[in-house]
Order: C-alpha cells, then structure tokens, then sequence
C-alpha cells in the first residue's frame, strides 16, 4: 500500500511512533537538525493554535498517518510520548535543552526550553526561550487557567503537561536583527505540531477525548492534594449545577477539605460543615445539608 493510501483509525495504529536515523540528542546546548527516516504510527497530530490556548482548544486529525521526509526538525520530549514537529524554517535558529533536574519518578523529563540560539549567544543571562514544556506532578483540567500564557498538552494519571510561552521579554531590544528573528519564530509557533504516541494518546485525558465541563475533584489535607478524582459526565453536571447555584456574596474563611475545578473556575469546600467558597474573589455560601449529602454521595463518601 502506498504512504498516501494508508488510512488506519486510532486503535489500529501500532504503538512505536518514531524511528530515528540517529541516536538521542545530546541535552546540551546545540542547533537541532534531526535527520528522520520515517514517522509512522501517529496516534494524533495536533496543531498549536495561538490564538485560542487559553481555551484548550486544539485541532486534532484523529484518523491522520503523517509521513515525515528526512531532515526535518524535531524534537522528542524526553520519553513522555511527546514529540514536536517545528517547521522547516527554523533550522539552524533554535535549541533545545531537557532538563535534567526536572524528572519524575518514572524516569520523564518535565521540563523542556525551547530557545532562539541567536538570542542567547549574544545575551549572557538565560533569554531567547520560545516556549517550554513543564510536566506537574498534579492533575489539572484541559481548560485549567494555569498556565498563562500557555494551555494544557495532556493529563495523565500522575499529572499534567502543560505548553508554556515566556511571561516576559527574552529577545534583544537593542539588536533589531535578533529581535526581528525571535519575533518570526515566536509567531510561527502555530505551525509546529504537536505528536502523542498511541500509548500516551489512550491513557490520557487529551484534545481527543476531553469532554468540556468535566469536573476535577482534589481531596485536600494542610492544602496538599493526597487524592485526586475526575468525576464522569453525570457526575459533573449535577456537582456543577449545585455549586454553580448557590449565592456568593459573604467573603469567607473556613478550613477547606476540598477542591472543585470546572470551566476555569476553582471553589474550596468543608465537606462536614457545606461552606464553599468561590476562589474568583473569596466569596462564599452555604450548601444545604440535603445537597452536601448528594454531593458526597456521588463521590462515594
């Protein structure tokens, strides 16, 4: 069968995603320009869009196999499942770093920099970074306010992975050559392709599956999260529609054992005592004792 006859669905992909004509990178500073054999096995692309991060949205081809020819740029995020595919225009502009400090217990690197090489060989202190890639060890909803400017990847069943854009100004303002340079990368960020393998794909919550209103529920004790539950879509709808009802206005201070996380809003709750508070502002209410029990009854306890 011909590369541009082959239409496999999801579930029939196997699971290796990339094959490398050449061994790992080296994590140093340095240019990338991978020499790719062949991708194939792709579980997802999706397509960075700029302009709607802060919503999560990202466009996924849920059926596409893409066949990448030699030299392309690109990136593994260490052994997460992540791969990037940056356009062809950055050769020889860009580096990339994996941080070593920043792994997991199994062995992911966390965090990743992506940086404009121009712009840190001139300027001594760390500049030039285009965006990163930060692994949390906590579990957050695709549409989650944090991080900004940036916006979710995946969530897994430990944590979450998040594509992150620098706050502040990394380029050179005295040199408009550099300047000039960063600033095309930076807006070409939209165009690199974001590659999840079929594992990670199928075991995450992610652009394919991600049902918008799903609830995260984080059980706290001294502000530490010890368990963290994703409620299903019934489940999230009736808990919303409680929390969502009720009449903030008292600003409130209470000791809080739990954490609702919905649709970018975050509301801390006593599960004896049914005072929740809004974290917008501070403002809290009282949940009645007949919908505190039907909260608690959905999750079990």
């Amino acid at each position: 069968m011909k590369r541009e006859q082959l239409s496999n669905r999801i579930g029939n992909i196997e699971d290796r995603l990339v094959e490398q004509a050449e061994n790992a990178p080296n994590f140093g500073r340095q240019r990338r320009n991978h020499s790719i054999r062949r991708m194939v096995s792709i579980a997802a692309v999706l397509a960075l869009m700029v302009a709607s991060f802060a919503a999560g949205a990202i466009a996924l081809a849920k059926e596409t196999i893409v066949y990448v020819e030699k030299a392309k740029e690109i990136i593994e995020v260490g052994n997460s499942g992540i791969t990037l595919i940056l356009p062809d225009t950055w050769k020889d502009k860009y580096e990339y770093v994996l941080h070593d400090s920043g792994v997991n217990a199994d062995g992911i690197y966390i965090n990743l920099s992506v940086i404009h090489s121009a712009t840190r060989e001139r300027l001594e202190y760390e500049a030039g970074v285009l965006f990163s890639i930060h692994f949390t060890d906590e579990r957050r909803p695709m549409d989650y306010i944090w991080p900004w400017p940036g916006f979710t990847i995946a969530v897994t069943e430990t944590g979450t992975f998040h594509l992150i854009y620098p706050s502040d100004v990394q380029f050179d303002e005295s040199d408009p050559e550099t300047r000039a340079e960063y600033e095309e990368l930076s807006a070409d960020i939209r165009n690199i392709r974001i590659i999840m393998s079929t594992e990670m794909l199928a075991n995450t919550m992610n652009a394919s599956n991600w049902v918008q209103g799903t609830m995260f529920i984080d059980y706290l004790e001294n502000w530490q999260v010890v368990k963290s539950v994703v409620c299903d879509v019934e489940q999230s709808q009736i808990i919303r529609s409680i929390i969502e009802s009720q009449d903030y206005r008292e600003p409130g201070s209470f000791h809080v054992d739990l954490r609702f996380m919905v649709d970018k809003d975050e509301y801390f709750m006593n599960s004896k005592t049914g005072e929740i508070m809004l974290a917008a502002g501070g403002y809290s209410a009282v949940i009645s004792a007949g919908d505190l029990n039907r909260i608690m009854d959905l999750l079990g306890d």
